[in-house]
C-alpha cells in the first residue's frame, strides 16, 4: 500500500510539473515559436530515450536477479559500456547530420557548443540511468520516487527563473537538464562503482542479450518520436506554423497522459503481469483491460468537459483552437492506451516479437493514412491518429486472443 501511495505521487507530480512547464512555455515563446520549440523537445525526448544506449530494462532486470556484490557490480558495468558505445555512435550521427538538425529542428544554424553540450549531458544521463535503475531493482521506491519528484521540481525552478530574468532563449540550454536531474538526488545513496568492462560484455553473447532488450526501445523511438517530426516540418509547410502549434499543444496534452500511463505500465502493471499472468484465463484478462480502459474513459471525459479552461489555463485565451484536435486525440489515446495494455501484456509472456511489431506498425500506420489523406487534400491529422491505435489495438488483441488460446490448448 506504501509503494502504491509513492507510485500515485509520483504519477501526479510529474506530469503536473510537465504541464506547468508547457504553460510558461507557450506563453513565453507565442503561438507561432511554441510549435517549433516543440521540435526541439521532441528530438530531445528521442535522443535522452536513449540512454544507457536503452538498456535500463536490462539492467533492472539483471540486478534485481544478481546475487553477489561482484555481479552485481558486473551487470552495472556491462550497461555502462554498452551505454558508452551507443554513445559514440550517437556523437558521430549528431555530428555527421549536424546540417539536417539545423534544419528540421533547431530552424537555425547553431553552434558546434551546442552538440557538444547535449552530447556532454547524454553522458551524464547514462550515470542518471545507472542510478535509476539500481534504485528500482532494490526496491526502493520511496527514492525513486523522490528523486523523480526533485528532479522535476528542480526543473520546474530553472524554467521559471529565466522566464522571470527574460532570459527565455536559455531555455535551450536548460531542457536537456530534466533527463539528468534526479540522478542528482540519488548520487550519494549509491554505494558501488561504475566501471567500464567491454570484456565482459562481449563475453558469452552478452552484447547480444542486451541489444535484444534494447531493440523495443530503438523501434519504439524511430516508430513515433521519428516519425513525428519529419510529419512536423510537413504539417507546418502545409498548413504554417500558427497550425503547427495549436497541434502541438493538443499532442502534449496527450504526451503528459502517454507519460503517466506508461509509468503506471512500466513499474506497475507490468511486474504485476509477469508474476500473475500465468494464473490468468482470457476472461479474467479482459477484467482486468475493462478495469483499466473504464479508468481511462473516466479521466478523458473528465478531461473532454473541461477541454475549454484546461486548454485556457495552460495554453492561454490565443489557443482556444486546440480545442478542435484534443477530442480526437482523447479517442486515440484510449486506443492508444489498451493497445499499449496488449502489447505490455506479450511482453510479460515473453513474446518480444510480437511487442515489436506494436511498436513498428504506428509508425507506418500513422505516415501511411497522413499521405493518403494529404493526396487527398483533407488532412485530419486527429482521425489518422484514432485509425492508427485503433488499428494497432486490433491486432494487438488478436495477438493475445491467441496467446490464451495456444495455452488452453
Amino acid at each position: 500500500m506504501k509503494q502504491t501511495i509513492y507510485m500515485g505521487c509520483s504519477f501526479i507530480f510529474k506530469p503536473l510539473c510537465s504541464l506547468v512547464v508547457l504553460r510558461v512555455l507557450a506563453g513565453t515563446f507565442g503561438e507561432a515559436g511554441f510549435g517549433y520549440l516543440t521540435q526541439y523537445m521532441s528530438f530531445l525526448a528521442v535522443v535522452f530515450g536513449l540512454a544507457l544506449g536503452g538498456a535500463n530494462n536490462y539492467l533492472v532486470k539483471n540486478l534485481s536477479q544478481a546475487k553477489s556484490t561482484q555481479a552485481y557490480e558486473r551487470e552495472i558495468s556491462v550497461a555502462f559500456s554498452y551505454g558508452l558505445l551507443f554513445f559514440c555512435l550517437l556523437s558521430l550521427v549528431v555530428i555527421g547530420f549536424k546540417s539536417e538538425l539545423e534544419q528540421f529542428v533547431f530552424y537555425k544554424e547553431v553552434s558546434w557548443w551546442v552538440i557538444v553540450y547535449i552530447l556532454t549531458v547524454f553522458m551524464l544521463s547514462n550515470i542518471s540511468g545507472v542510478l535509476m535503475s539500481v534504485v528500482l531493482a532494490q526496491g526502493k521506491t520511496n527514492r525513486y520516487v523522490l528523486s523523480n519528484a526533485g528532479g522535476a521540481l528542480l526543473f520546474v525552478t530553472c524554467v521559471l527563473t529565466l522566464v522571470f530574468l527574460n532570459l527565455s532563449s536559455w531555455v535551450y540550454w536548460i531542457l536537456p537538464l530534466s533527463y539528468v536531474l534526479p540522478g542528482v538526488f540519488l548520487y550519494k545513496s549509491f554505494n558501488g562503482k561504475i566501471r567500464i568492462d567491454f570484456g565482459f560484455l562481449f563475453e558469452s553473447r552478452r552484447l547480444l542479450e542486451v541489444f535484444r532488450f534494447c531493440l523495443i526501445v530503438y523501434v519504439g523511438l524511430v516508430s513515433i518520436p521519428v516519425v513525428s517530426m519529419l510529419l512536423r516540418e510537413n504539417f507546418s509547410q502545409h498548413f504554417g506554423a500558427v497550425e503547427l502549434s495549436y497541434w502541438q499543444a493538443a499532442v502534449k496534452i496527450s504526451d503528459t497522459i502517454q507519460q503517466f500511463y506508461g509509468m503506471f505500465c512500466a513499474v506497475i502493471l507490468l511486474p504485476y503481469l509477469s508474476r500473475k499472468l500465468e494464473n490468468f484465463n482470457f476472461r479474467e484478462w479482459l477484467i482486468h483491460l475493462g478495469g483499466v480502459s473504464a479508468i481511462f474513459v473516466l479521466g478523458a471525459c473528465m478531461t473532454y468537459a473541461l477541454r475549454k479552461y484546461i486548454i485556457s489555463l495552460l495554453f492561454g485565451e490565443g489557443y482556444s483552437a486546440v480545442a478542435n484536435y484534443l477530442p480526437l486525440y482523447l479517442i486515440g489515446d484510449y486506443f492508444r492506451a489498451i493497445a499499449l495494455f496488449c502489447s505490455f501484456t506479450m511482453i510479460a509472456a515473453g513474446r518480444y516479437s510480437q511487442a515489436l511489431v506494436f511498436e513498428a506498425l504506428q509508425g507506418v500506420v500513422f505516415v501511411g493514412l497522413y499521405n493518403v489523406m494529404l493526396g487527398r487534400k483533407s488532412v485530419d491529422i486527429g482521425s489518422v491518429y484514432i485509425s492508427t491505435y485503433a488499428f494497432c489495438f486490433v491486432l494487438m488483441f488478436v495477438f493475445v486472443y491467441q496467446y490464451f488460446k495456444r495455452r488452453a490448448v
